[in-house]
């Protein structure tokens, strides 16, 4: 009998510990996230604080439970910091010069960015499509959260001919793109590949050599590996607490170490797995190929050239873009990167090959359903899209962020929000209309 109560005292004093870790994880993931989008929401995209909370952060630390009201967030304008605290769990962010908020950096931080300069009126909704812009910006009749679509924009031949906000946001906010990151991240690898200045089918294993640290990795694994979502590497794309996606994202201070120590699960190209993980390493390795700062490069290179003004890239404590999340640009800007897409597509850009965004939006033999690409999501068979065509792609986010390219229709289409989970966000019967109302057109 004391044997038996000893191993029961035992098991429980096991299961405490460990419901204290976990609950500690989820209290580091909550006070990053809470930290983090914060700061950005307000010295990046330069949004209310109470917007933010409201529409952002609170909804998704709905996950907490009670413990939600013990969440305290605080915002010191001047000094370029946010703090968030949970139950003695507590995080910082700082906008540094340049380069956005960083979670975990250290010192002071700078004021808020000025808005993104606008000096032209947008085209606002043509009279025909009052009905399908007003049903895109309209709550779903739904218990399961928001849709807030926060701007809606068309441009067609290359020409912006719809636009709507929902405020606070106008044509000068920049606005979080989540995963579309991973697209511009392909992009901005593709343009270094074409100058010669990276080899994406070269190991990994050579193009880290000479790196003290070096993780060990499968030597056949290559960046177009990691491009394509199917490394084999074995890390978790779970948003819960301890997960590998949650510990990189908020607590690594040099984020790529993270999916370049997990190790092989499969062989790599032989298996489809979606994973920020995979282009956060990408992204520390398209940087070594840069040998400059990276926002110097991506502002000469990339926004000059397509007359983007707004574009913040941030990076981790490490100085690393996060080529997986933390990308900010207006709508408008947004949509001068799907034009460069569609533009490449039709082999008519001088910044980005055809030959390198056809095979990146190609379906890769290790995805049977044919749904994405390099960097990009396909429609392959009306996967994402029923009913629109097969050769449309996009850049998806967290949330409900599109930038739509239909080549076809030489259209693009951007959608920007803070969609909870769960809520459709319209696109698709979006889309639809566009068929419709291109048929009617011509």
């Amino acid at each position: 009998m004391k044997r038996l109560a000893r191993l029961l005292a035992l098991g429980l004093v096991v299961a405490l510990i460990s419901g204290i870790w976990i609950a500690r994880g989820a209290m580091q993931v909550a006070v990053g996230y809470s930290a983090k989008q914060l700061c950005s929401a307000v010295f990046v995209s330069g949004l209310p604080q109470t917007f933010a909370k409201d529409r952002d952060i609170l909804p998704r630390m709905a996950i907490l439970g009670p413990l939600r009201g013990s969440l305290k967030m605080h915002t010191d304008t001047s000094a370029g910091l946010v703090s968030a605290s949970l139950l003695g769990v507590s995080a910082n962010a700082v906008h540094i010069a340049g380069r956005g908020c960083t979670l975990h950096a250290s010192g002071t931080g700078v004021p808020p960015l000025s808005p993104a300069a606008v000096t032209d009126v947008g085209p606002g909704v043509p009279d025909n499509w009052t009905k399908a812009v007003d049903t895109a910006f309209d709550e779903p009749m739904s218990a399961a959260g928001a849709r807030n679509t926060l701007a809606l924009l068309v441009a067609k031949n290359g020409e912006l001919i719809l636009e709507q906000y929902a405020g606070p946001v106008t044509a000068q906010t920049r606005l979080q793109g989540w995963s579309m990151n991973k697209s511009l991240m392909a992009s901005w690898i593709g343009m270094q590949a074409q100058r010669g200045n990276i080899d994406p089918s070269q190991p990994l294993v050579s193009l880290l050599a000479g790196k003290a640290d070096l993780p060990k990795l499968d030597p056949r694994l290559t960046l177009l590996h990691l491009l394509q979502m199917e490394s084999g590497l074995d890390f978790e794309e779970v948003y819960g607490p301890g997960s590998d996606v949650t510990r990189m994202l908020y607590t690594a201070p040099a984020m790529w170490k993270v999916p370049a120590s997990v190790g092989q699960a499969f062989a790599p190209g032989e298996h489809f797995s979606y994973s920020s993980g995979d282009t956060v390493f990408a992204s520390y390795l398209w940087q070594r190929s840069v040998d400059e700062p990276y926002q110097d490069w991506i502002a000469r290179e990339f926004s000059a050239q397509l007359g983007i003004t707004s574009l913040v890239a941030e990076a981790d404590a490490s100085g690393v873009q996060v080529g997986s999340s933390y990308a900010y640009l207006t709508a408008r800007d947004w949509l001068k990167a799907g034009q460069l897409w569609l533009d490449a597509w039709h082999g008519r850009s001088a910044l980005l090959s055809q030959s390198w965004l056809r095979d990146s939006v190609a379906p890769r033999p290790s995805d049977s359903r044919g749904q994405y690409g390099r960097g990009f999501w396909l429609n392959t068979g009306g996967v994402a899209f029923e009913g629109l065509p097969d050769s449309l792609f996009y850049a998806g986010g967290n949330a409900g962020q599109y930038v739509v390219v239909i080549p076809q229709w030489d259209m693009v289409v951007v959608r920007l929000g803070l969609s909870d989970p769960g809520v459709d966000t319209g696109m698709h019967d979006f889309l639809r209309t566009l068929a419709a109302r291109r048929g009617q057109d011509e």
